[in-house]
Parts: structure tokens; sequence; C-alpha cells
């Protein structure tokens, strides 16, 4: 059995340079800024060997560190291809891991990265591309490398035959992939599917035949779901996704060999409000319920975690107040599983691979104050392997409750309050709703939560009317009203902590990102005298924007466009009457930086106290460290100065 201080001494022997915080301690900025050190652990399937992606200085992309299970520190090897950053792996067979990388080059002046993938052969340490150059010679810029490799990605492995994958290969820009069965050790190829313009979201067995597709009815302005009980048989429709219908239809696979007439897809009963797990007939129609609960949707089936089982189902994937669980079908994961739920009470439990012979089991846990953390389960007992960050641990990382309330019109809505510390209420508190706004915030470690609560700021961060998987009638519930019930939610909730004695009223801000950065800008126009401070990152602030950006596509015209309407901030920008931070990436092609250079226009305008931070080549989320640490320190600055906390 592996032990911490086994594996930690052999990341001692790779030169990390980080550090280890001491109890009670207020993290460093640089510390939040960065992503976590280590992610993507995973086991071969003999259990004899384990990979993983791992960060070893501040802001640096990440090694590849492959060692044997049996001698770490003898077998530790740290591998990073010139040119190209991993960005993901998974076990092939024994002897073959999958990589993915992305390679970073310009265009226009701008950050570009392309994808790519390839084997690694821990016996040999040679790679092998999975993506075939079709040129040879010196390849300089983005567009020529386009040109030479194409972007590729591992779209499924064969269990059947575990020297080969399928890779879907886009070989022309703005055209769809073709789909090639690889050669792990070689990178020969042999064409499963042509490119098609017509169907799109291939589903695969575990045979590697496609069986399942999309494609778009223009007519109905309609997703199709289409199946097929085998390659050479006809597509057949097996559910579809209308525009001007909220009944949901997702085909999810093909997991039972012996019945390859069976489709499972994840869909609404008609004038139902949860979304339940189904298998369909692809011959008849018919269809049988396999998963439901009551109040809340069905999301996904959970594979098993063994290689050599492929596609068989062992579990469902369900959201519930707390966020997303799983339940087995399997009863020798289902007891494992609630027998780790039982050691880790605080924590949600995934069981990522099991081995072979079916003895040794590789279990990730995280939780609000858990980052990450990998054990091996063997012979009944249970051990660390690594966590997931050597610098944030659990004694500076706060507790996270479940909060529910009444919102002012009766519609119950439910959250989460990070509680900084041993610090005793009230607090001051900063409303942190998610980005979206068709998602939810769930019962996790959230890096911004608790970098806040770490300098003593209570956060609250409310899945409001609009938020998915909490049933189709909540999720409609937010249609056409931006700004209105939707706003109403975020701030019936802060007045329930008031009310219950956490959140102190006369010190109270609002920080978003996306929608969030909506919210928080519609919070500043409320003029209602709740919050003393406001912080909107990467915020929409006209809602016409927002449809024209959907206009080009005829289904999300008809499907999202009729459901965004509201209150446009940028009209209201002269009523803002508290300090704000407005922070946005010139980059960001999913809410244009236009939306807060012109609210910063309207706020110069009125003469509010404001500071707008605009991020050189940032999408529309803040990944890199660099980009982080242009604004943290910032925005903690701001709440210390600037709120009268």
């Amino acid at each position: 059995m592996l032990i911490i201080r086994a594996l930690l001494a052999a990341l001692i022997l790779c030169g990390a340079p980080l550090m280890t915080l001491a109890q009670s301690a207020q993290v460093p900025v640089e510390v939040w800024a960065d992503s976590l050190q280590v992610r993507d652990l995973d086991m071969s399937p003999n259990a004899q060997r384990m990979a993983m992606l791992m960060r070893r200085e501040r802001g640096a992309d990440p090694d590849l560190i492959v060692f044997d299970t049996d001698d770490i520190q003898g077998s530790l090897q740290a591998i990073q291809p010139e040119g190209l950053i991993p960005t993901g792996l998974s076990w092939a067979n024994d002897n073959f891991l999958i990589v993915n990388f992305v390679f970073e080059d310009e265009s226009k002046g701008r950050p570009v990265y392309l994808s790519r993938t390839a084997s690694y052969n821990v016996r040999t340490g040679e790679w092998t591309s999975l993506v075939r150059t079709k040129m040879r010679g010196d390849i300089r810029t983005g567009d020529r490398m386009m040109n030479r490799l194409g972007i590729g990605q591992v779209v499924s492995v064969l269990p059947d035959e575990p020297d080969y994958v399928l890779v879907a290969h886009n070989e022309e820009r703005g055209k769809p992939p073709n789909y090639y069965k690889v050669n792990l050790e070689n990178g020969q190829r042999s064409l499963v599917l042509k490119a098609n313009t017509r169907m799109a979201n291939y589903v695969w067995d575990r045979e590697g035949n496609a069986r399942g597709a999309a494609e778009f009815d223009e007519g109905d302005v309609a997703i199709v779901s289409l199946a097929r009980v085998s390659s050479e048989d006809d597509w057949k429709e097996v559910g579809r996704q209308r525009a001007d219908s909220r009944d949901r239809f997702e085909l999810l696979g093909f997991f039972d060999p012996e019945q390859p007439q069976l489709a499972t897809v994840r869909s609404d009963e008609p004038g139902g409000d949860v979304t339940g797990i189904y298998a369909v007939d692809i011959r008849t129609g018919e269809r049988e319920l396999l998963f439901k609960t009551e109040g809340y949707d069905a999301v996904n089936v959970v594979l098993s975690p063994r290689l050599a089982d492929g596609t068989k189902v062992v579990g469902y994937i369900f959201s519930n107040g707390k966020g997303y669980q799983r339940y087995y079908v399997d009863e020798t994961y289902g007891s494992l599983y609630r027998g780790l739920q039982q050691a880790f009470p605080d924590r949600n439990v995934r069981i990522d691979r099991v081995s072979e012979d079916g003895k040794t089991t590789l279990v990730y846990t995280t939780g609000p104050r858990a980052p990450g953390q990998w054990y091996l389960v063997k012979d009944g007992k249970v051990a660390p392997v690594i966590g997931a960050s050597t610098e944030i641990v659990g004694a500076s990382l706060s507790p996270v409750d479940v909060f529910t309330y009444e919102a002012r019109d009766g519609l119950e809505v439910s959250g989460y309050v990070t509680i900084p510390g041993k610090l005793k209420g009230p607090y001051p508190t900063i409303a942190m709703p998610h980005g979206g706004p068709w998602v939810r915030d769930v019962y996790r470690y959230d890096r911004w939560a608790q970098m806040l609560a770490n300098r003593g700021y209570a956060v609250f961060q409310p899945n409001y009317r609009g938020s998915t998987d909490l049933g189709k009638s909540f999720w409609m519930a937010g249609d056409r009203k931006w700004g209105h019930e939707m706003q109403n939610d975020i701030e019936d909730g802060i007045q329930a902590l008031v009310e219950d004695g956490i959140a102190d009223p006369e010190k109270l801000a609002i920080f978003g990102w996306s929608y969030g950065g909506y919210a928080a800008f519609v919070a500043a126009t409320r003029n209602n005298d709740l919050f003393n401070c406001v912080v909107s990152g990467a915020g929409v602030s006209d809602l016409t924007r927002i449809r024209r950006g959907l206009s080009g596509n005829p289904f999300l015209r008809r499907f999202q466009e009729p459901t965004i309407a509201g209150v446009s901030p940028v009209d209201l920008a002269r009523k803002v009457g508290v300090p704000m931070l407005i922070v946005h990436g010139d980059y960001d092609q999913t809410v244009p930086v236009e939306h807060s250079r012109r609210f910063v226009k309207g706020l110069k305008e009125a003469g509010v106290d404001h500071q707008y931070i605009e991020i050189e080549d940032m999408g529309h989320s803040p990944l890199l460290f660099e980009q982080n640490m242009q604004w943290f320190p910032e925005l903690f600055a701001f709440f210390d100065t600037k709120c009268g906390f």
C-alpha cells in the first residue's frame, strides 16, 4: 500500500518548491491565484502503475508524472514533451497512457490552443501521435500547424481491443471530423466513419461502432436523436428536443451488448417535472423507466470503473439539494460507496478505477474543506495517495452549510453559505451568484468562496430560480425574469441570512462572474442600499447584445432567446451609488468586453467611484496564474478598503 509520506518524499525529489501552510494561516494571494498542484491521477488496469499531471512550480504548466505503486521513489518519472501542454490523461491498458495536449501558438496576434492527442508507452518511453501528420517540414504558425496535423482527440477506448482507440480528427479547418481506429503503439489507423455535415455528436458502442448521432431538423427547429441497432442498419429517430419545448431529451449511449436494440436516454415525461433515465427500444420506440428521483433530475449513468467492463452500467447520477449524488445498482460498488461515504461524511466520493482482478480501487474525494484527495482501497484498508494541493490545507478552509429559504413570492430556494473559520458572527457577507444561468452550484470545494472566507467573509451562493437540475418548473421560473425575480432570490437569501444572525446587515457585498457578473451589475443599479459595494466579472450589461449573439443559431434563437428578458444594467449606470470593481478579459468571446466597457463609460459619465481592470488576452474565464494575479490582489484590496467592512 502507498503511504502519503513516501509519495511526498518523491515529490520533493522532483524539486517541487511548494510550501505547506500552518494551521489557520491566511493563505497568500499567489496561492489562490494558481491552480491546484495535482490532477487527473489514474491507475493502470493491473494496479502496478499510476500517472498524474503535476504542476511543480508557481504558474507552470503541468508535467506528466508516472510511477510504480510498489517503488515510488525508484520509479518516479517527470515527462514533458517540448512545446506541448498536457491537459488530461487516462490509461488505455497496462502499457499505454492516452495523453491529451494543447499546442500554444498565435493567430492574428492572439494566443490560440490547438488540441493534440498521443499515446505514451511506459515500458519504452516512446510517444506516438494519434493524429497523423499530413506534411513534413518546419511548421511555425498556428494556421500551418493546423494544416499539418489538424485537431484531434480520443473519443472512445475499445475494451475488447485494448491496443486501439477511436480518434476524431478535424483534418480541415471548418469541417467536421473523420473518425479513425488507431493503434496505440505505431499510430497506424483505419477509417471508421467519414465526415458528415448532416450529423454530429456521435455515440459509440464498446466495439467502436457509431450507434447514435444527432441532426438538426430545420422545419421543426429541433435536435433529433438518431440510433441504429448495428452499423449496417438505417438510422431511426428515438427522440427529439424541440426548441419551443423545455422537455429535455438526450441520448446517453448503448450499454448492454446483449441487447443492442436498447438505447439509454435522459428524458422528461410530457407534463412531468423531473428528468429520468430510460431504455428505449430502437425498433419499436417503447421505453422503460430505469431511474428517477422525486423532486430532482436524474443526470447520467455511472459506468463500471473497471476498464475491461467497458460500457457496463453500475449506477446513476442524480441531483439533490446538496449537489450531484451517485446511486449504485451494482451492490459490489454500492457497499463500497456507502462505506466510503460514512468514512468521509463531509465529502463527495467518486470511485475512479478498479483493477482487473478487482482487488485494488482508486478513490477520489473532495469537499468544501478538501480540494481533492486520492486513496487506494485494498484488503479492506484505505490508504491516502496524494492530495490535489499541498498548499491549501483543511485547517485553512471553512465549513459550508446548505441553506434553504423562502423567496418573497413564496418559492423555496436553496443555496450554500461558507462560514469563515472560527470567527463569530454576524459576518461581513458576500453574495456570489453562479454564472450560466442554466447551471447550478453544488456542495464542493469552491476556490473563490474559500479564498474570501479565508479573509473573514461569509459567502452565500444561491441556486436562484432558473438554475438547472432542480426540476423543470424551477428551471422555467427564471424565464424572462432577469434582474427581477431571479435577482430577488439573491437578495431574499441575504435577508434570510441577516435574520438568522449570519450576515451583518451593515457589511454586505455582491461578487459574480458571467451571469453572476450581470447580477452584480443589476444589484448596483437597484439603488436599494442593500450592498455596500459590488464586483462584476465578465458580466452581461446589455440583454439585447446577448440575444443578438444567439441569432446565428436557429435552435438557440428559438430555445433560449425568448427566456432572456428583463433589466439591461447598461441603461441604468447613472443610478449606481456604491463603489464598483469591474473585471473583464479583452479576448472574451462568450460575453464580449464591450459589455463592461459600455457600463464603465456610463459610470465615468455619472462620476461613480469605480475601478476597471481589463486583462489582455484573457477569455471568458480567468484560468492562468498571471491573469489571476492581475485582479486577485485588487479584489482583496477592494473589499478591505472600499466596502466599509
